[in-house]
């Protein structure tokens, strides 16, 4: 009966936590924003509003032997995301897997993103139980500034023409993100929806894309990211308007079939391209940690994506940790 509870409880405190969370993320946007959201997720609107940025934005060409992605075919990876909204095989060498493991490792990260849970990953389970509470995320605030490697990524030249041939127009760097995902505990495992581990698609600009870049080897054990193929340019009317963006694993299957799943499994070091309007999650690991980092490039940054919190900056021990 505790245990039923305490999940009942969890249930709550988790789904209030999520609403508040759109509301307040609704009222605070922008109308430029608030305009996207509503009607960007219509293709007639999205041609619409790539003629009218491609007439005001020339993409510009990135001479590309600086890359850190020597054997990449940009042609190639657009060609996959145009076609499925998806490309695998996008090698991050070691050397750079270790530096961006190591800044996690000198950094705190922060629980479930909150300010005041902030811990060392190498004592999480000790944070836990100081804290009270488990953790289904520890994520870095400020990596894309504080780390080197991070903030050398999002001005790769490759990575920065596949952006620009996708999307059309020069692209902007909207945002980064470093976090870790923990296996749940009973009492939380049903309590993903916030976190992007029920199937969903994101709506973040008329067209954008993410780059992932696995950190730790990533079975099916890790908690792999799930992409629904060719989800980006087929959606049921109901998905197109409903402001709810959480679909079962059910209502996916049966509209989709389970031959365009896309389990994806690799490496530390494996990276993956997806256009993040495609139906996708992220599986909850079930025994080891993963550690991810994601790369987004849009056509507009209104301000609200990615891991800058000005008010850590005023650390002295964060801003010294470069």
């Amino acid at each position: 009966m505790c245990e039923q509870n305490l999940l009942l409880i969890t249930r709550l405190k988790s789904c209030s936590y999520y609403y508040i969370g759109v509301l307040k993320k609704y009222l605070s946007r922008t109308p430029q924003w608030l305009f996207m959201y509503v009607f960007g997720r219509f293709s007639s609107i999205q041609i619409m509003m790539l003629n009218y940025y491609q007439r005001q934005r020339t993409a510009k060409v990135y001479e590309e032997k600086d890359s850190v992605f020597s054997h990449l075919n940009t042609d190639e990876v657009v060609k996959s995301l145009i076609a499925d909204g998806l490309y695998l095989g996008i090698h991050l060498p070691d050397s750079w897997v270790r530096e961006i493991c190591e800044f996690a490792e000198r950094n705190n990260c922060y629980g479930d993103g909150n300010l005041r849970l902030s811990f060392a990953y190498q004592e999480r389970l000790a944070a836990q139980s100081s804290y009270g509470q488990s953790f289904r995320l520890g994520k870095y605030y400020n990596a894309s500034l504080l780390c080197p490697a991070i903030e050398k990524l999002a001005r790769d030249p490759k990575l920065l023409n596949i952006a620009a041939k996708y999307l059309k127009v020069e692209s902007v760097h909207a945002g980064s993100w470093l976090w870790w995902s923990f296996p749940p505990t009973a009492a939380i495992y049903e309590s993903t929806a916030a976190i992007g581990q029920v199937f969903h698609h994101d709506l973040e600009d008329y067209r954008c894309l993410r780059f992932y870049f696995y950190l730790s080897d990533t079975t099916l054990a890790n908690g792999p990211h799930v992409c629904i193929r060719g989800s980006h340019r087929q959606k049921k009317l109901a998905y197109l308007l409903s402001l709810w963006r959480l679909r079962s694993e059910q209502d996916v299957i049966d509209y989709y079939g389970t031959s365009r799943i896309v389990t994806i499994c690799g490496p530390a070091g494996f990276g993956f391209v997806e256009d993040p309007f495609c139906v996708h999650k992220g599986l909850p690991p079930t025994k080891g940690d993963r550690l991810i980092l994601a790369i987004h490039f849009s056509i507009n940054d209104y301000g609200v994506l990615g891991d800058r919190d000005d008010s850590l900056l005023l650390n002295s021990s964060q801003l010294t940790s470069k």
